[in-house]
């Protein structure tokens, strides 16, 4: 190949080249007019026509007065929200009303009496108390230990004498307090209807006559 075949095809090629470049330039600036351009048919349409139009695409139209929000945007606005629902529902009690003290009833009047008939001054007659009765005392009973007498002697004596109503419950509480050695002989002087814990408290002790 000679110098003047490679001249030629470096020439053509560089040609071929800016001719390639000017016509992607006059493309992508038609696209960029055509973009900027609005088809008349679109801005004839009506609100209805294009939210049916955008629910069709799975879309929603939104209005230039209405604000766009984020994800988070979006979940920290409905939780307050939610917050201030909450402090409205929670609304403060109503004040008690005004208890003011009732008015004091007018005195009745008394209706006037006749000059012809004066009035009686009856004094009512007080019923009298009635007295406490007095509470009678027991019966005082003479009570005499002999000697040898066990437990279940005594007891069965102070039955029979009135003095006790169960000799084996008297005897009962005498084993509890162990006074089968302590009984002492003598006599006492024991009421009807005593205490055990009285009794026992005065056989154990030797007797003052």
């Amino acid at each position: 190949m000679d110098k003047r075949s490679l001249w030629i095809g470096i020439g053509t090629g560089m040609i071929i080249g800016a001719v390639l470049l000017q016509l992607a330039t006059v493309g992508q600036n038609a696209l960029s007019d055509s973009s900027l351009e609005t088809d008349p048919a679109a801005a004839n349409l009506t609100k209805e026509e294009l939210e049916l139009a955008a629910k069709s695409m799975d879309l929603k139209l939104v209005g230039s007065e209405d604000e766009l929000y984020t994800e988070a945007e979006w979940v920290q606005k409905k939780k307050q929200e939610s917050s201030e629902m909450q402090g409205e529902t929670a609304a403060a009690p109503e004040k008690a009303e005004d208890t003011s003290d009732p008015e004091a009833p007018t005195e009745p009047q008394q209706p006037a009496s006749s000059g012809n008939e004066s009035p009686n001054n009856v004094s009512e007659p007080k019923a009298a108390e009635p007295s406490s009765p007095n509470t009678p005392q027991k019966a005082a009973v003479t009570f005499r230990v002999r000697s040898g007498n066990s437990l279940a002697i005594v007891a069965g004596n102070l039955e029979k004498a009135g003095i006790v109503d169960d000799a084996q419950a008297f005897i009962k509480a005498g084993k509890a307090e162990r006074i089968n050695t302590k009984i002492q002989v003598g006599t006492y002087a024991l009421e009807k209807g005593e205490s055990f814990e009285s009794i026992i408290a005065k056989i154990t002790k030797e007797p003052s006559s």
